[in-house]
């Protein structure tokens, strides 16, 4: 899936670094960065 710059993001829900569960939408209304940064020593 890809979402063009600007366009809103779909909904989504992944676990936190915490071990917590985090939702887009609880964002909602706020200005949000997301970044997907690769798992430590994957060695990828």
């Amino acid at each position: 899936m890809s979402v063009q710059v600007g366009a809103a993001a779909p909904d989504f829900t992944l676990a936190s670094h915490t071990g917590t569960t985090v939702s887009l939408s609880s964002f909602k209304g706020r200005k949000t960065i997301v970044s997907f940064l690769p798992f430590a020593f994957t060695g990828g």
